[in-house]
């Protein structure tokens, strides 16, 4: 994990401030005396921090374009999946019936339920990734969805030879929901990216989840 700009200056400053911290003095044996942490030694750790640091026009320019292409990818993603959602609302029954109770028997409840509950994560759960708020439970809920996808289809119709076969109708059945499932897990891990409404809005979703554990436990 790469270290933060601030944490890598107090490191360097201890390292140079404590260069002295151990030295031998005049006399038999070896001893040592400790010299605190000052301000200029600080100044010059922060100096070396600052030029090592500094990205060169290639990183600039690879490091911003793969903060648009993050964001072209959640906004794509989301724009294919949504109409995932509306399709199982609108046949509530026939996906109750010929998907979840059928395949999925062993869950509680009303089929229904769980169909209407998988066409919010991708209707609902669509609109938050695009605009990025709570991107990572946001994502993780769609992926748990696009999984259980993945479930039906190797149930219904089998692996068909995957990876190597070649398949009559030019892809496995099971192949989109396994790439929802690729793409939402990154989303679920690495969050919304730079441009998003966690980041630049909310001051960063993990500072957020963070403030609340630490309102919660008293910290």
């Amino acid at each position: 994990m790469a270290l933060s700009r601030t944490m890598r200056v107090c490191l360097t400053a201890l390292l140079f401030s404590g260069s002295a911290a151990f030295a031998p003095t005049k006399g038999v044996g070896f001893q040592t005396k400790v010299v605190a942490p000052n301000r200029q030694s600080f100044l010059e750790a922060s100096k070396f921090v600052e030029e090592e640091v500094e990205p060169t026009f290639l990183e600039g320019f690879t490091d911003g374009a793969t903060d648009l292409l993050v964001l072209g990818l959640r906004i794509g993603t989301c724009s294919l999946m949504v109409h995932h959602g509306f399709d199982k609302i609108q046949n509530v029954d026939g996906f109750s019936a010929n998907v979840v109770a059928k395949y999925f028997g062993f869950l509680p409840g009303p089929a229904s339920f769980w169909t209407l509950s998988a066409a919010a994560t991708q209707v609902a759960g669509a609109g938050l990734l695009t605009v990025g708020v709570l991107a990572r439970p946001v994502a993780l809920s769609m992926m748990a969805t696009m999984l259980a996808a993945v479930t039906f289809h190797l149930l219904n119709t089998g692996a068909e030879g995957f990876p190597l076969a070649v398949v009559s109708q030019h892809s496995y059945n099971f192949e989109l929901a396994a790439m929802y499932v690729l793409v939402l897990a990154f989303f679920g891990f690495n969050g919304a990216g730079k441009y998003s409404v966690d980041e630049q809005v909310l001051g960063g979703e993990l500072n957020l989840y963070q403030s609340g554990i630490d309102k919660i436990f008293g910290e």
